[in-house]
């Protein structure tokens, strides 16, 4: 046996929960992660530093945030066989699309890094499964009156869309509103995220979301008044593209993401919609 030590530094982001920590065991499974067969060594709290004891085979350790996103919100680390002691360090990166995970500094196994894109893209994924499952469900409600005017509110956020929509929770969110054709997906991410955060300009928190999710390809421009970027998705479950029209704002406390999705088919019809839609988002205070 030998000793792991694994050190969260402590970070504004993702502060508030534990990080879960496993070794790869075949013999004493309790959970597998990525197909891998595991036993939970630990909880890890922001700022933690613990030591555990491993066997001195070539194993991967993960580190998950919770059972339900294990199998695309991870990280893992090979360890090397032999007897030495090993210490490891790292924190949650900024990256809301799959829910600020745990990196590993200087952990450059290109398997872990083809984990973590496979992650981000299974995230996307279920979030687009959620998207379809409100339109489905805004198609077997609407009917064939005009759609009038209606207010959503949440998290000190209100929206004016139409009574087509519907509130839908997803995880990770600060609110979704799904109907036949379009989504909204918001997400809140207060100042305290992170020091300095309240002293980013919109087009930096732009620029912020853009460079985490590896949308090099993606420009921000001005859309009737708003700081607005977009991007194409393509779901391999339905076989379409959807596109994503961004829009950021700030408010007292915090950044907003704001996103209408759509088929790519119909982002034409519904653009102008989109754009009175964005306009009409407000915040208490």
């Amino acid at each position: 046996m030998r000793n792991l030590t694994i050190t969260r530094t402590k970070s504004f982001v993702g502060c508030l929960g534990k990080i879960k920590v496993y070794i790869e065991d075949a013999l004493h499974s309790e959970l597998y992660i990525n197909d891998v067969p595991c036993r939970k060594l630990g909880d890890l709290k922001n700022g933690e530093q613990k030591t555990f004891a491993v066997e001195n085979e070539s194993l991967k350790v993960f580190v998950i945030a919770d059972k339900l996103s294990k199998n695309f919100c991870n990280e893992y680390y090979q360890l090397p066989a032999g007897n030495e002691d090993i210490a490891l360090s790292g924190k949650n990166r900024y990256n809301p699309a799959v829910g600020n995970p745990f990196r590993f500094d200087n952990n450059e196994n290109p398997d872990a890094i083809a984990n973590r894109k496979r992650g981000r893209g299974i995230g996307f994924g279920i979030l687009i499964v959620a998207i379809i499952v409100g339109f489905l469900l805004g198609y077997f409600l609407t009917n064939e009156q005009e759609p009038m005017p209606e207010v959503f509110s949440s998290g000190g956020m209100s929206i004016v869309l139409t009574d087509e929509f519907a509130e839908t929770p997803v995880d990770k969110y600060t609110a979704t509103y799904d109907s036949r054709d379009v989504a909204v997906i918001a997400l809140k991410e207060e100042f305290s995220l992170f020091e300095g955060f309240e002293n980013y300009t919109l087009e930096q928190y732009a620029n912020l979301v853009i460079e985490n999710n590896n949308m090099s390809d993606t420009d921000i421009k001005n859309v009737n008044g708003l700081m607005s970027f977009e991007y194409t998705y393509f779901n391999p479950e339905t076989n379409k593209n959807y596109i994503y029209f961004s829009y950021v704002y700030k408010s007292g406390d915090a950044f907003w993401l704001v996103q209408f999705a759509t088929e790519e088919d119909k982002a034409t019809e519904y653009f102008d919609d989109i754009v009175m839609w964005a306009n009409s988002v407000e915040f208490e205070g």
